[in-house]
């Protein structure tokens, strides 16, 4: 294992090594400037790394079924990964190794120091085909689009972990201002490229290993920005989920869901300080025991900006989200929304433990949120809102989930002391939930976190 620390360290040194490039002179301005001589095409090297370390501390947080826990929970994560490229023209090759340990005071999961190595990228870029309109990239990848309501983390079962998709992506270059991107996404729930580690289950909806759970999918993202005071985005994702083991069960069975998924995003700026924001989106198709699919999503927020020209930029939002749910979730039509590739912590660490494995469902939630800079680099913000079940499922009269907190505070420590893209940051997190009469035993829950960052 020391060996393996030692060669670790070694490579992100000379790999970040490799990034410092020089800088051209710039010629005066009374100076004629010759004609630049025809380039010869050179093999392009850069490289990086990153640290970040995480502390979580959670007590009395709401969990699925209208229950909360009671333990509490107190942890820290430390993720490192290492980078580099290999470019020649308009060809490059991208790859990152990464590993996360974590160790946990109050439960019983505990992970060695560190006992594993995967691969978080690993694609190939090709730009510029079909006279400079096509950009193609294959392999493991992150991908986002919009605000991340539908797409944002491919790997949702290692939470923190990583949010890489094994995808093929090409983006076409519709107009100077318009866009259109399409992409095909497969992932297996056993990551055959990592070494050691603890067996995530990447894909599984129930929790356990071995849950056999398949994603495949393909979409289209097209952004149209001609428009300035009117940038629209419409997407299509068709899914489909094969069946899987209920927990790792080999005899239970859960059923698939082949389903597509057909949204617009729009973020209007009507005046320099007031601005919207509107996405809506809804789901067809059919689970794989013969139940019609039907749900939706809706967002519907508007930001406006108290001072514009005051350096510490503070800002008002207020937003309302939507994620339509079922009483009853084994009967009739299937009208729980699915998150397609969001199953991530969303917007709340907190009230993401609502929902098992991340599949955020059944939710109505109006908010309101003010933010600031006081300084270069340092945000502040506060939000909070009402959290409502669309449908109450729970044996509980009621379908108020409670009142949610949020406070975050991020903040610059060091910059440009390895070179020019070098920086430290912090961030600091609290959440609090008044939890409501959703759950049987209602109680307040807390979340806090602190975070550092590094980037080499």
């Amino acid at each position: 294992m020391n060996t393996f620390l030692i060669n670790f360290s070694v490579a992100a040194a000379v790999l970040s090594a490799t990034a410092q490039t020089a800088q051209p002179v710039q010629p005066a301005a009374d100076v004629p400037v010759k004609p630049a001589a025809e380039s010869t095409p050179s093999l392009k090297l850069i490289g990086g790394a990153d640290i970040r370390f995480r502390y979580d501390y959670k007590d009395n947080a709401p969990t699925s079924g209208g229950k909360i826990n009671t333990a509490y929970q107190d942890y820290y994560r430390l993720r490192t990964r290492v980078w580099g490229e290999v470019g020649y023209e308009n060809v490059a090759l991208f790859g990152r190794l990464a590993n996360e340990f974590r160790d946990y005071h109050n439960a019983p999961q505990q992970y060695q120091f560190p006992d594993e190595l995967f691969i978080d990228a690993l694609f190939l870029d090709v730009k510029g085909l079909l006279d400079d309109k096509v950009d193609l990239r294959v392999g493991r990848q992150d991908l986002k689009y919009g605000d991340g309501r539908v797409i944002s983390d491919g790997s949702a079962g290692d939470g923190s972990r990583s949010t890489y998709f094994d995808a093929a992506r090409a983006s076409i270059r519709l107009s100077e201002k318009n866009t259109l991107d399409v992409f095909g996404i497969y992932q297996r729930p056993e990551d055959e490229w990592t070494v050691g580690g603890e067996g995530y289950d990447m894909t599984s909806l129930t929790g356990g290993e071995n849950n056999d759970l398949t994603e495949s999918a393909f979409g289209a993202y097209l952004t149209l920005g001609e428009s300035k005071a009117l940038p629209v985005e419409l997407y299509y994702i068709w899914k489909d989920e094969s069946r899987s083991f209920n927990k790792g069960d080999r005899s239970s069975r859960l059923a698939g869901r082949d389903f597509h998924t057909v949204g617009t995003r729009l973020t209007p700026s009507l005046t320099d300080r007031l601005s919207l924001e509107a996405e809506g989106a809804v789901q067809i198709g059919e689970t794989g025991e013969g139940r019609d699919i039907l749900a939706f999503l809706g967002y519907a927020g508007t930001l406006y900006k108290i001072a514009p020209d005051a350096s510490w930029k503070p800002t008002l939002k207020a937003g309302v989200l939507y994620l339509s749910g079922d009483e009853d979730a084994k009967a009739g039509d299937d009208n729980n929304w699915n998150p397609v590739f969001n199953r991530t912590t969303w917007f709340s660490e907190l009230a993401s433990g609502q929902y098992p494995k991340l599949y955020w469902t059944n939710l109505l939630y109006p908010h309101l949120e003010v933010a600031a800079a006081p300084a270069k680099s340092h945000k502040v913000s506060l939000e909070t809102g009402p959290m409502f079940a669309a449908e109450n499922d729970t044996a509980q009269d009621d379908s108020y989930r409670g009142l949610l907190g949020i406070a975050k505070y991020q903040f610059p420590l060091l910059k440009g002391f390895f070179r020019k893209e070098s920086e430290v940051k912090g961030t600091v997190l609290a959440e609090v939930v008044d939890a409501g009469d959703y759950y049987a035993d209602a109680e307040t829950g807390y979340y806090l976190r602190f975070e550092l960052a590094a980037k080499f």
